[in-house]
């Protein structure tokens, strides 16, 4: 059996593919910065979820999206590719994000084809269905007296009775792979929203370089699009903010944020819908959504993971979102003046313009496609996954 590749084998993601990928019996290499592999940090996570370097079928080959004579000796050899290495960091530097996302993608797909590989699945992210918008009716008390009268007092009278809403608004409605995608719309916007951030640009223009290497030049690929994912070995996103929690951050809340749709997905369930969808040759050229089913609001997340970390919240009945965002976005972009302007000063890592735009959106993240093949979750309830993920941070001292 070829070995399989897994691309930021040192990351969040690419430890836990490592790990399913051996616990499957399948061959494994892993390749990452030598400088990521050396890491105290990444050792101790890695240790921690049962994934042991010495163990017999894994091995690990240094490279660099940056330098593909690397990427060679890392593919030789090699059946299929989970590429799941990527700049994950929204206050990084679009230079940055290009070296890695862009040039880096160009890069292992050329090597990628050098090598003959099998085929690669790419970690995208469903970021790049852009930021959804909110309806204004909750804000405005004459409109939602108005949405109530034309319901009750007009529509029944029309001659055409069909349902329709007062005025557009894309909200809480699912995205899925037939909407506006980078594989089907040209350009380097999603149609109707509007990416975030620099690395959803980035990761939007990724997908048209795989799927264009795909039409062009033979590339045999899937594409995956995680929903914000969690899970025991991250302390950025969904992770970052439990930990915060934790600390007494985030204590005072919206009370609107109960209108808010919340999506994720447990790591766990991420690595094995890649592996589900590996084994399956009507998945090629394919692009999937990864999310749990659950429904739940922000606000249900952050009051289910202030009540696992001991953490009490206090609702602000009068502050909305619309007011407690554009703080939010302030506040961010003061603390990382400050970082830059004082070298003692650290901020914490989530406290971010991009973490605020999407604690203002809501999210629904469609994975009907990715089940009607079968697909199930082993964390399905996110509740439980958020359970597992704080138990492992108190097992390695990152909530104590």
């Amino acid at each position: 059996m070829k070995p399989a590749l897994v691309t930021g084998a040192c990351g969040f993601s690419g430890g836990h593919m490592v790990k399913l990928l051996r616990d499957e019996g399948v061959p494994v290499r892993g390749t990452d910065l030598p400088t990521a592999f050396a890491s105290d940090k990444v050792r101790m996570c890695q240790r921690n979820i049962g994934l042991d370097w010495d163990a017999d079928g894994l091995e690990f080959v240094p490279s660099d999206l940056g330098d593909r004579a690397t990427l060679a000796e890392a593919l030789r050899g090699v059946g299929t590719v989970f590429h799941t290495a990527s700049l994950y960091d929204y206050s990084a530097p679009m230079s940055a994000l290009q070296k890695v996302n862009i040039e880096g993608t160009v890069n292992l797909c050329e090597a990628m084809l050098d090598e003959g590989i099998d085929r690669v699945v790419h970690w995208s992210t469903a970021g790049v269905y852009g930021h959804p918008y909110m309806p204004r009716s909750y804000l405005n008390p004459l409109r939602t007296v108005y949405e109530q009268l034309w319901g009750l007092a007009v529509r029944p009278w029309l001659a055409d009775k069909a349902y329709r809403r007062p005025a557009k608004h894309p909200a809480n409605q699912p995205f899925t792979e037939e909407g506006s995608t980078p594989l089907n719309t040209p350009g380097d916007q999603p149609r109707g929203t509007f990416l975030v951030n620099d690395y959803s640009i980035t990761k939007w223009k990724q997908e048209q370089i795989v799927q264009r290497y795909g039409s062009e030049r033979g590339l045999r690929y899937t594409i995956i699009r995680p929903a914000p994912l969690y899970g025991p070995g991250s302390d950025y996103g969904i992770g970052g903010i439990v930990i915060a929690m934790s600390e007494g951050l985030l204590s005072a809340l919206p009370l609107d944020l109960r209108n808010y749709l919340m999506v994720n997905c447990h790591v766990r369930d991420i690595c094995r819908a890649a592996y589900f969808l590996s084994q399956r040759e009507d998945t090629l050229g394919e692009d999937y959504n990864v999310a749990d089913p659950t429904v739940i609001s922000q606000l249900e997340f952050l009051k289910t993971s202030a009540l696992l970390v001991g953490r009490k919240i206090h609702l602000l009945p009068f502050l909305r979102m619309p007011l407690f965002m554009p703080l939010g976005i302030w506040s961010a972009r003061y603390v990382r003046w400050l970082e830059s302007r004082y070298p003692r000063y650290k901020r914490i890592r989530i406290w971010e313009e991009s973490s605020a735009r999407y604690l203002s959106s809501s999210y629904w993240i469609s994975s009907e496609k990715l089940g009607s093949l079968g697909f199930e979750w082993e964390y399905p309830d996110f509740r439980l996954g958020l359970r597992d993920m704080v138990e492992w941070f108190v097992k390695v001292g990152w909530i104590v």
